[in-house]
């Protein structure tokens, strides 16, 4: 639909998204490179002010939004645009004779954090899209996850009843009643020839990070066995940060964008006298179909020795950034060493403060979080419903059982 409003469009249009991942499927979609909402309304880290955190970082208006450049921006993934985002949005198309904006959401999703509900629900001028478009017409998922837009205190009938529903071609929702069955199946699937060359193939989605974090650790030994090392080719890898050196520079790695490792040299060290691994990573192209090859540095952390050297590097760079204002050198050293896990101590044992925690910009990404997981679309996707059952906010439960189940285009496998 998007797409043939865009080429029936006389005038200047282009796409958007809140994230660069929403944003980079949105533009392959439709074949237009598109930019987000943060790059249209020229908002940027606001390192300038005196308590800058790189790992929370502040926006600003700090570049000149190009947003009025255009005389259309369709929106994807709008259900997660904030009151404050919606309102920075309608401040810059209200100074604008020609300027218009189609939002597309969908309010069962996850509300953005801080809100009950994105903004944009509220807008006179709407319309509801009824034919589900994900799967093919006979997938009995089709049906299915339309139930799950209308779910109260209670489950739809087909998660209780755990009825396995599957097509001729094997399509469908299917439950298994215990944790071998479902081993078993994460074998078949993440051991497949399409997994090792798909990073959006499957994906395995829950609702806490200590699930998520489980679930990887026994995706990757039941994959590669008990004494894989740190990085295995063959493992994907998720942006937990999104990493650049400068504004003027691509981004290396994107929040929430899933990576496919394809070599992983031996263990080295590098300008910053660190040891790690350089991994080559496949990411999908940002408009037309492929992927695109870059190398990146990930830091040996299951060396102590070596991770606290690290840290320390990190904290005396931040330290003069802050005082100084000098970011460039700060962010270069984030971009050429990666880390694969959060420090929040200090070599000594003292736990960091939480202005200084250094988060983590890469994780293993056969699992993730509904959170995570939301605008993505995999051929087969594993849901732990135990796990999401155990969120006692029923409003939340639900809006995170709904992007999970629905984010499969072929097979659902239930736990």
């Amino acid at each position: 639909m998007v797409k043939k409003i865009l080429d029936e469009y006389p005038k200047k249009a282009i796409v958007s998204a809140p994230t660069r991942k929403a944003n980079a499927v949105i533009s392959q979609a439709t074949a237009i490179q598109g930019y987000t909402i943060h790059s249209l309304l020229g908002l940027q880290p606001d390192i300038n002010l005196e308590d800058f955190n790189p790992n929370d970082p502040v926006f600003g208006q700090i570049k000149k939004a190009t947003i009025r450049n255009y005389n259309l921006i369709i929106i994807d993934e709008a259900s997660m645009i904030n009151t404050v985002l919606f309102e920075l949005i309608d401040s810059e198309i209200n100074r604008s004779l020609i300027t218009k904006v189609l939002f597309l959401g969908d309010q069962a999703q996850i509300p953005p954090i801080g809100d009950q509900l994105s903004p944009i629900f509220t807008l006179e001028n709407s319309y509801q899209l009824t034919q589900l478009m994900r799967q093919a017409t006979d997938n009995p998922l089709a049906p299915l996850t339309q139930q799950l837009r209308n779910v109260n205190n209670q489950l739809p009938e087909f998660l209780i009843k755990k009825q396995t529903l599957l097509s001729e071609a094997a399509e469908g929702i299917l439950f298994v009643d215990s944790n071998e069955e479902f081993r078993e199946q994460l074998i078949e699937v993440f051991g497949s020839s399409h997994a090792k060359t798909d990073p959006n193939y499957a994906k395995l989605i829950a609702w806490r990070n200590k699930t998520v974090m489980q679930s990887n650790r026994i995706i990757r030994d039941l994959v590669f066995g008990d004494d894989a090392k740190l990085v295995e080719k063959g493992d994907v890898l998720t942006g937990y940060r999104a990493i650049k050196a400068n504004s003027k520079e691509e981004f290396l790695i994107n929040n929430c964008v899933d990576y496919k490792v394809v070599d992983v040299s031996e263990r080295q060290r590098n300008i910053n006298g660190l040891f790690g691994y350089t991994v080559s990573i496949l990411e999908k192209a940002k408009i037309f179909k492929g992927f695109e090859q870059k190398d990146i540095f990930v830091i040996d952390s299951q060396d102590e020795t070596n991770l606290y050297d690290y840290a320390e590097i990190h904290d005396s760079l931040l330290l003069i950034a802050r005082s100084d204002k000098l970011w460039n050198a700060y962010y270069e050293f984030r971009k050429n060493n990666l880390l694969l896990i959060d420090i929040d101590r200090c070599r000594d044992g003292r736990s960091k403060s939480k202005n200084n925690l250094i988060k983590k910009d890469l994780d293993y990404g056969f699992a993730v979080t509904a959170h995570k997981a939301q605008g993505s679309t995999y051929n087969k996707v594993f849901v732990l419903l135990k796990d999401i059952q155990l969120n006692t906010n029923i409003t939340e439960r639900n809006q995170i059982l709904y992007v999970a189940m629905t984010r499969a285009r072929k097979l659902l496998i239930v736990l």
